[in-house]
């Protein structure tokens, strides 16, 4: 049997989902794709997530507080692990971002647990490091949000023209 992929979300691809591509009211068949990885416990985030949502988007907050245990609470083998981070990509949490920062939290948990993380974050440089440039670094998957439903074999369905009819079908 194949085991089947952990994820650990950042905020970005949360936010960019919620917010900006896939909102819950046009993409519902999604949103019930993520309820359901969460209730299995293949999708997972740390705390600090769930804290940026909260500041950033609180009707995503609500809605992932009741879709079910995906928030991880940090604890000291996490902190260790956020401290190595932190200690070789110091440029990770830069000033310019709003408040702390859950990305190395969010590394940490993908490469104590095993999971692929989730991120809309681009590459970023030696210099200006990144969730995926970090990622690389630690050996952790690291994936797009388009990626991450394209490795659940997700297809969200639409209005396709009917070859005999010629007619508007939803499937």
């Amino acid at each position: 049997m194949t085991r089947k992929a952990l994820y650990c979300i950042d905020t970005s691809a949360l936010i960019a989902a919620w917010d900006e591509r896939y909102p819950i009211d046009v993409f519902p068949q999604l949103w019930a794709g993520i309820a359901t990885l969460i209730a299995e416990g293949r999708l997972i985030c740390p705390e600090e997530v769930a804290h940026e949502l909260d500041k950033r988007s609180k009707d995503l907050a609500t809605w992932m507080v009741a879709a079910g245990p995906i928030v991880v609470a940090t604890d000291q083998e996490i902190v260790n692990h956020v401290a190595r981070v932190l200690a070789s990509h110091e440029r990770l949490v830069a000033e310019r971002k709003r408040g702390s920062s859950a990305d190395p939290f969010v590394i940490s948990l993908a490469k104590l647990r095993g999971a692929v993380v989730v991120t809309e974050e681009g590459q970023g440089t030696e210099a200006k490091p990144k969730i995926p440039t970090v990622c690389t670094a630690y050996r952790v998957q690291c994936m797009s949000l388009l990626e991450f439903i394209r490795a659940e074999s997700w297809m969200m369905g639409g209005p396709t023209r009917s070859a005999s009819s010629g007619q508007a079908d939803l499937f």
